[in-house]
C-alpha cells in the first residue's frame, strides 16, 4: 500500500495541486540549497534536493530543476517518483520527449501502473497525434485508478478529438455525477458543450 499512497501524493504534486513552499530555496536552514543540490553527491540529501527541484520546476526554472533532478535520480535509481518528476520537467522544459518517454517507462518498470507515468505518457502521445496509444494509456489509468477522474477526462478528450463523441458521453456523465463541483466536472461540462455544438 505504501507505493500506492506515494504515487497518489506524487500525482497531486506533479499536477500542481501540492506546492512546495518557495522558502525552501532561500531560508537559512541547514538543509540543502539549490546551489548545493547542483553538486549533490550524498544520498542523504537526495530527498531534500528532489523537493527543491520540484519547487524550481513550479517556478519554471527548468534548467536548474532538471540538472538537480538528474543528480537525484543518479543517487536514487529506480525511484518512480523521481523518474516521473524528471520526465515531466524534460517534457515541459527542455521539450525532450525522447528522454521523457524513457523516464516514464523507468517509473512504470519500478512501479507498474504508476499514475504520473501513465498520465505523462498519454499526454505525450496525445500531443504527438498518436490518439490510439494515448487512449490506451488513459483508459488504463482510469481503470487502475478509479479515484483519479483526470484520467477519465483525458480519455474523453481523446475520444471526442477522434470523432467518437458518443463513446465519450457516458464517461463525461459519470465524471459529473461522481465529482460534482470539481475541476474535472467543469472540464467534462465544457467537453459536452463542444460535442453538442458539433452535432448536426
Amino acid at each position: 500500500m505504501t507505493i500506492v499512497y506515494r504515487s497518489l501524493a506524487a500525482f497531486l504534486a506533479l499536477q500542481g495541486l501540492v506546492l512546495i513552499a518557495p522558502s525552501i530555496l532561500s531560508s537559512p536552514t541547514k538543509g540543502p540549497t539549490a546551489e548545493s543540490c547542483l553538486a549533490c553527491a550524498e544520498s542523504t540529501e537526495a530527498h531534500g534536493c528532489h523537493k527543491i527541484a520540484i519547487d524550481l520546476a513550479e517556478m519554471r526554472d527548468f534548467g536548474r530543476a532538471i540538472a538537480i533532478e538528474e543528480r537525484v535520480l543518479a543517487l536514487r535509481p529506480g525511484d518512480p517518483e523521481v523518474a516521473a518528476a524528471l520526465a515531466k520537467m524534460h517534457r515541459m522544459g527542455s521539450r525532450d520527449t525522447v528522454r521523457a518517454i524513457k523516464l516514464y517507462h523507468e517509473a512504470l518498470f519500478a512501479a507498474p501502473g504508476y499514475p504520473p507515468a501513465l498520465l505523462g505518457l498519454g499526454e505525450i502521445m496525445k500531443d504527438k497525434g498518436e490518439m490510439e496509444i494515448a487512449e490506451r494509456y488513459f483508459a488504463r489509468g482510469a481503470r487502475e485508478n478509479p479515484g483519479l477522474p483526470l484520467f477519465s477526462v483525458r480519455l474523453a478528450e481523446v475520444l471526442v478529438e477522434s470523432g467518437r463523441a458518443q463513446q465519450a458521453q457516458p464517461i463525461l456523465d459519470e465524471i459529473i455525477a461522481r465529482w460534482p463541483g470539481s475541476g474535472e466536472a467543469e472540464a467534462a461540462r465544457k467537453l459536452m458543450t463542444r460535442t453538442s455544438l458539433a452535432r448536426p
